[in-house]
């Protein structure tokens, strides 16, 4: 008798019992080093006329990227809707790092009572590998930010070049951030942009509506190696430069395209997405802010630097608002503690052989390619001017 009225309260249950969620669609390793909840939403809804009591809400993943984990829910009154808080799952990080390809993954959650399966919700999730952005329709767009790798051992190169630069044509060549200024601060973005045209770089097409679906990225050290890059390849190796020389960058996003910019004083926007171009307008023509479109380093012979400017701004003028997508501050994302992602070359240092090593540090040969002539800085307004 009583298995027969559990049977019975059980089928009811089991009409009535809903499981609601909200997950990312996509994940990859930067999400997991940011700490990006993949869960963004979790509730169990009794639509019934009867309280349900001893409810068990279990989430586990086939792949097994995610670690399961159980929910308990003592008491759930009918037509009641239980949120579910704690939102925290543990996701497999070494198995994302391990990723080279993306793979296809279904994030499954059961309800149970007294082993008995009352209702289920299923998603699928594509995993992505670590060198690919899930683009901004898919991930945070903040996460952008962690791909800007300033640490990769490619960009320590790429600024003893510029370093070099600087020394040969008068200038200090330390790599000394806003302590000389505005006009420093351009003076160390012009060295980086005639080091970059200097590689001899060939542009490579992005996919489609890569700004809202994402595409594979190369890192500085993949960028050095192949010689090829993509816009968001380019943008991101600027920014990466610019970084690591104590400058502020940030990304500016068109429809089907991404460029670079610098302010040019110690500053930041208050948030890391800038969806209104008017206000990176208004800070360029304050000459705080200067963008420049990067892909014209891979030109022969390379614009100068302020062709790259004046091209940059064009793009932001009044007649190109609807082209405009966002700009993303990556110094305001290092504030919110959206980390770089360490460089694939870095990672491999802790598996490597001596021989192997020798070859990840090996400096190139110098630079061949014949780069723009190294431009002074305009008058800039001083710090703190009226």
């Amino acid at each position: 008798m009583d298995d027969l009225t559990l049977a019975s309260i059980t089928e009811r249950e089991e009409k009535c019992l809903r499981i609601g969620a909200t997950f990312v669609t996509k994940l990859n390793l930067a999400a997991f080093q940011n700490a990006v909840p993949m869960i963004r939403d979790l509730y169990v809804i009794n639509n019934s006329a009867e309280n349900s009591t001893h409810l068990e809400l279990q989430i586990e993943a086939v792949p097994a990227f995610l670690k399961s984990k159980i929910w308990r829910i003592d008491a759930l009154a009918a037509g009641q809707r239980c949120q579910i808080t704690d939102l925290d799952v543990q996701l497999d990080g070494a198995f994302l790092t391990r990723l080279t390809e993306a793979e296809a993954a279904t994030v499954l959650i059961k309800l149970h009572k007294n082993g008995a399966e009352l209702a289920r919700w299923q998603q699928p999730v594509e995993l992505l590998p670590r060198n690919q952005w899930g683009g901004m329709a898919h991930q945070l767009p903040d996460l952008v930010a962690a791909f800007v790798q300033p640490n990769d051992p490619a960009v320590e190169r790429l600024l003893k070049q510029a370093a070099d630069i600087l020394r040969r044509n008068g200038k200090s060549p330390a790599l000394d951030g806003y302590i000389g200024g505005a006009k420093r601060a351009w003076e160390l973005a012009s060295s980086i942009w005639s080091a970059i045209a200097a590689m001899g770089l060939d542009y490579a097409l992005p996919p489609p509506s890569f700004e809202s679906t994402g595409q594979k990225i190369r890192g500085p050290s993949q960028i050095a190696e192949s010689g090829l890059a993509t816009c968001m390849d380019l943008a991101l190796l600027f920014c990466a430069a610019l970084e690591h020389a104590g400058l502020n960058p940030l990304l500016v996003f068109m429809k089907g395209h991404v460029f670079a910019g610098v302010w040019l004083k110690a500053e930041e926007f208050s948030t890391v997405i800038v969806d209104d171009v008017t206000a990176l307008r208004k800070r360029v023509q304050l000459q705080e802010l200067l963008l420049f479109e990067t892909t014209l380093a891979t030109q022969r012979p390379a614009p100068s630097f302020s062709d790259a400017i004046l091209n940059a701004q064009q793009q932001i003028s009044r007649d190109q608002d609807e082209a405009f997508e966002v700009a993303v501050d990556i110094r305001r994302a290092r504030l919110q503690r959206i980390k770089p992602l360490a460089s694939a070359a870095l990672a491999a240092r802790s598996t490597s052989t001596s021989a192997e090593l020798a070859a990840v540090n090996e400096v190139p040969e110098p630079l061949s390619i014949a780069g723009p002539i190294f431009e002074e800085a305009p008058n800039l307004p001083e710090e703190g001017a009226a």
